[in-house]
């Protein structure tokens, strides 16, 4: 287990690695013009500016509704199949050519495919999101079923453990960690999918600004909603993701 001497090295080695990518973007921004690489300095201008005028917030919002909603529906759904593909083998070998279909073909195609069927806007993204974060949660809830040790259910049944007791101490267990670490993968992939279905079919939201920046040259403006979803990311990673990975560890401390 690392201590936390080790975990302090880590960060002073992440922040040495932040510092080091800032010098040669302030670098890069000093050798080419401004059109092509702006300065952090430029960058940061350009965020307080579109915080200023009220731009952020309210993408973020908008951005923020259609990634929840989708990753709700794509998770309650992967969950929901992949219990009872895991429960009923046949049932998983039938939906086996579509989880393998949707986690194949690239998302942009996808993107292009829902905006033709459902047009531009909030459905469009919702249903793209629900629809590629669904594999993900049915794939991980699918192999959670798998790594549960066959010899605690041939116990239970010889026992006839009541069902109660055989969800507490067997299934959820077995299933936490490989559910956990596929709604860490689900939420960060939302937020890439939400973005991609915005840049190229919504009138508003992060993904749009970052499309509008581009066609008019502000590449300060881009920058800084790049900056943007940085800190959404990071957010994630430390408020979600980590969390959740505790959480799936302290679980199967305490029931294994």
């Amino acid at each position: 287990m690392p201590t936390s001497s080790s975990k302090n090295r880590n960060y002073q080695y992440t922040i040495l690695g932040l510092i080091i990518m800032v010098l040669l973007w302030h670098l890069l921004s000093m050798r080419y013009n401004r059109v092509l690489m702006p300065s952090p300095i430029d960058t940061i201008r350009a965020l307080v500016d579109i915080y200023n005028s009220g731009e952020l917030i309210q993408n973020l919002q908008i951005s923020f509704h259609r990634q929840i909603i989708g990753l709700a529906i794509g998770v309650i759904l992967g969950i929901i199949s992949g219990i009872i593909g895991g429960i009923n083998w046949k049932l998983e070998i039938i939906l086996e050519p579509f989880i393998k279909t949707l986690l194949a073909v690239p998302a942009i195609v996808f993107v292009v495919m829902a905006m033709v069927w459902l047009g531009m806007g909030s459905i469009m993204t919702i249903f793209l999101v629900a629809l590629l974060v669904y594999p993900i949660m049915h794939v991980n809830t699918v192999n959670g079923f798998k790594a549960i040790d066959r010899g605690l259910l041939e116990m239970s049944k010889v026992y006839r453990l009541p069902l109660a007791i055989k969800i507490k101490k067997i299934y959820l267990p077995g299933l936490t960690h490989s559910v956990v670490a596929g709604l860490s993968l689900a939420t960060a992939t939302s937020v890439r999918l939400t973005i991609m279905a915005e840049l190229l079919g919504a009138r508003e939201g992060i993904g749009q600004k970052i499309a509008i920046s581009r066609a008019y040259l502000e590449t300060e403006n881009l920058f800084a909603w790049v900056l943007v979803l940085i800190f959404i990311i990071v957010f994630l990673e430390w408020f979600i993701v980590r969390p959740l990975n505790s959480f799936s560890a302290h679980w199967k401390e305490n029931y294994q």
